[in-house]
């Protein structure tokens, strides 16, 4: 089978040795010349930013919890912020200014608000500016959200009166493309081209974060198959989408992805399944294998129980302002990708792909054996093209996150990829040739290991990632 010759491939190289550039000097049959790495952890970098969607109710004891699970951004929206221009959502700001966070106003759907608020709301320092989430290329007739084309020319006239305001546009993932917008039929390729084209191309001169944002959730549940709990097949090229623009753009453009923090939708359907600590720390180290820039949880307040929520359904905090265990989930997460964001932040602007892996235990006999995550992505790097690694063994399947600091030394971003009711856990090897050492991330502490014969061992629990980066 395809996968079979995949497999058979993917390990022939790893076992053969492959070529590497990496941060060698002189030829293959010569030892590179030692090197010593900058100290990141000491290095200037902006911080990873982590948003949540649904704010909480505004007081300070709310916000301060907020920021205690590890947010430094924030959506004001929904039930507990009041309308754009409330009394509530202006007291939301002034926590916001009161604490430190960053805040985006949502305005999805309510151009107008732009006009009705920029001035008074740009006089908080903690506003980053508004965010529109979902729109097509143009007008729904269905709900009658603006189009791409129709917010493009609101937000260019609030750029030139208010250069320091910016605006997040949230894209639909590739999976929504054939719905019923009531609009003219589009491609995703269109799709994303209109949103560079007439979005980002506003903010191609300024130093303001341009956004590129989408959201896709991966956690998915079908009660009707003999394993009913699995990972959404295009979740990961939808990753892929955004990461690759960033990389390939002339203009600097600023990344971020939504992550499932809830169930959601109808009873037993496709996302009504609880995330667990595993399931989330999966998502997020997963966007840090695509380079990521930001991370927004969905959601962080839980929302009212009406269309496609349910009573029993709840996210970090519920609907009586209560921590749920979703809550710790994601603390205990963030704190992990805090302790290493500097070390992150210095390689993620050279991001430059993805290698996924399959396991050598996944044969025939195996009935998850194939990936179809991983068998989706359009553009996967091969394992000959990850400069400084010389070969690669596992015996379930990961991705590999390949990137470099701005001297040029490679970075590996190593996820366990299987969905976590399987609970399979990641025995791999990494083979860094004539490299004595490597750093190695786990839970965000930082250990150095010493490399017997070039081999770094790896055994990865349920969802989680490691950050390597090879030295000496």
């Amino acid at each position: 089978m395809m996968l079979k010759k995949i497999l058979s491939m993917g390990l022939a190289l790893a076992f053969c040795g492959l070529a590497s550039a990496g941060c060698a000097k002189g030829d293959s049959e010569n030892k590179r010349t030692p090197i010593t790495l900058p100290d990141y952890e000491n290095m200037q970098s902006e911080p990873l930013m982590i948003n949540g969607w649904l704010s909480p109710p505004p007081t300070t004891d709310a916000y301060r919890e907020y920021k205690e699970a590890g947010f430094n951004y924030i959506f004001i929206m929904g039930q507990n912020a009041g309308a754009v221009g409330s009394e509530k959502m202006e007291n939301a700001l002034e926590v916001c200014d009161e604490l430190g966070i960053k805040a985006f106003v949502d305005i999805s759907r309510n151009l107008s608000a732009i006009d009705a608020t920029i001035e008074n709301y740009s006089k908080h320092p903690s506003f980053a500016g508004y965010n529109y989430d979902e729109p097509v290329i143009y007008r729904n007739t269905i709900n009658m959200s603006d189009g791409i084309v129709d917010i493009a020319e609101k937000v260019k006239v609030m750029h030139e009166q208010y250069p320091t305001v910016e605006f997040l546009v949230n894209l639909n993932p590739s999976e929504c493309v054939d719905l019923n917008w009531g609009t003219p039929k589009f491609t995703y390729a269109e799709y994303l081209d209109a949103q560079t084209t007439y979005i980002n191309s506003i903010y191609k001169d300024s130093s303001l974060h341009n956004w590129l944002s989408c959201d896709s959730y991966p956690i998915c549940n079908n009660q009707t198959s003999k394993h009913p709990y699995y990972l959404k097949t295009s979740w990961l090229q939808n990753l892929a989408y955004l990461a690759e623009i960033k990389r390939d753009s002339e203009v600097k453009l600023t990344t971020n992805f939504f992550i499932q923090s809830m169930p959601y939708g109808t009873p037993n359907g496709m996302y009504d399944r609880k995330p667990t600590y595993e399931d989330i720390r999966l998502q997020a180290y997963s966007l840090l294998a695509y380079g990521y820039d930001s991370i927004s949880y969905f959601c962080y307040a839980t929302p009212n129980a009406v269309g496609e929520f349910q009573d029993y359904q709840q996210a970090m905090i519920d609907r009586d302002g209560n921590k749920t265990d979703i809550y710790e989930s994601g603390k205990a997460v963030n704190e992990e990708l805090r302790s290493f964001e500097k070390v992150y932040r210095q390689f993620n602007s050279n991001w430059l792909g993805v290698c996924p892996v399959y396991g050598t235990n996944n044969t025939s006999e195996d009935e998850f054996y194939f990936n179809k995550s991983m068998d989706a992505l359009a553009n996967p790097l091969e394992l000959k093209h990850l400069s400084g690694l010389k070969g690669f063994e596992s015996d379930e399947d990961v991705i590999i996150g390949y990137m470099k600091d701005g001297s040029g030394n490679p970075g590996f971003m190593v996820v366990n990829y299987n969905d976590s009711s399987w609970n399979k856990k990641v025995n791999a090897k990494m083979n860094f040739g004539d490299y004595t050492q490597a750093q190695v991330y786990r839970r965000g502490k930082k250990s150095v290991v010493d490399l017997k014969n070039g081999i770094l061992t790896l055994e990865l629990e349920v969802g989680e990632g490691v950050f390597v980066i090879p030295c000496s």
